[in-house]
């Protein structure tokens, strides 16, 4: 097989494995979404739920033998933006903060995540952590 081809199939996987992570955070958060589909604004500032999210992805794309770090940034990033949409970088910053200041809350979102790995990538123990302690806002339209 010529490189050009295994580059094609390999961009092939990671798009299966982006729209598999995606849909799967989307109906795990699907209870807590307002009329308009975005999750609580208070969800993007904890650590726990954060941490989870990280976890769950890096176990799955583990078991996925998606290797390459960029590939991994690439398919993490496209999570962020299915879960938190405009905001996912600003998300996504607060993350690499708590990484780098080791938040307890953080780690332990993504050891249960890692706890809780299987390859369905059945997240109803975090659905129902989400469930549990956030509500969908009301949306307002004028």
């Amino acid at each position: 097989m010529c490189q050009l081809e295994a580059q094609d199939m390999f961009g092939l996987e990671l798009v299966k494995h982006k729209r598999k992570l995606t849909q799967n955070f989307s109906f795990c958060f699907s209870s807590i979404h307002d009329s308009l589909g975005n999750v609580p604004i208070a969800i993007q500032q904890n650590p726990f739920v954060n941490g989870a999210i990280i976890g769950i992805c890096e176990s799955y794309l583990v078991e996925q033998s998606v290797e390459k770090a960029s590939s991994k940034a690439l398919i993490i990033d496209a999570v962020f933006e299915e879960v938190y949409r405009r905001e996912s970088v600003n998300v996504q910053s607060r993350v690499d903060e708590w990484l780098e200041q080791e938040n307890k809350l953080f780690l332990g979102g993504y050891q249960q995540a890692k706890d809780h790995n299987n390859h369905n990538l059945k997240m109803k123990w975090l659905s129902a952590y989400a469930q549990q302690n956030f509500e969908p806002e009301n949306n307002l339209m004028l």
